[in-house]
């Protein structure tokens, strides 16, 4: 599930929501890359941009984790307009036992999947980007993934 903030009054609440389908691939060619912290570089295509019937979801906050993605929406003069998060879709969680027989649970990160990312059915969306929040032991940091340009 997507939580977002529409930060402009051109955004605001419509009965339609704008779809981008994304394709995201590990650029480390593995079919599911072990990591411990940041996931490798990656390759991102645009697989279809649509109108969908609905309504985004509001939150009056935005609470980050490092096992999530911000999605910011920005318009022509690079001002951001929206801003959201969702669950980082290359998440796997796995359990396996340990070499004393104890359960033990790691994270996987998928090295290719398709995803849809929400965004407000605004004209004024030119630019989405794609950021992973890091902990630095005292706040989040947001790490740039990917910048994709709206046609």
């Amino acid at each position: 599930m997507m939580s977002a903030v529409v930060l402009g009054p051109a955004s605001a609440q419509a009965q339609t929501v704008q779809e981008l389908r994304l394709r995201w691939e590990s650029t480390s060619g593995s079919a599911v890359a072990f990591v411990e912290g940041q996931p490798p570089p990656a390759t991102f295509t645009t697989l279809e941009r649509r109108r969908a019937a609905g309504t985004l979801m509001r939150h009056r906050s935005l609470d980050l984790a490092s096992d999530q993605i911000v999605i910011s929406g920005l318009n022509a003069a690079g001002v951001e307009i929206y801003r959201g998060v969702m669950a980082d879709p290359r998440i796997l969680r796995a359990e396996a036992p340990g070499p004393t027989g104890e359960l033990a649970g790691r994270v996987l990160y998928r090295a290719a999947t398709e995803f849809l990312v929400d965004l407000p059915d605004d004209p004024a969306l030119t630019e989405v980007k794609l950021y992973h929040p890091r902990w630095t032991g005292t706040a989040f940091a947001l790490d740039l993934i990917v910048s994709i340009q709206l046609p």
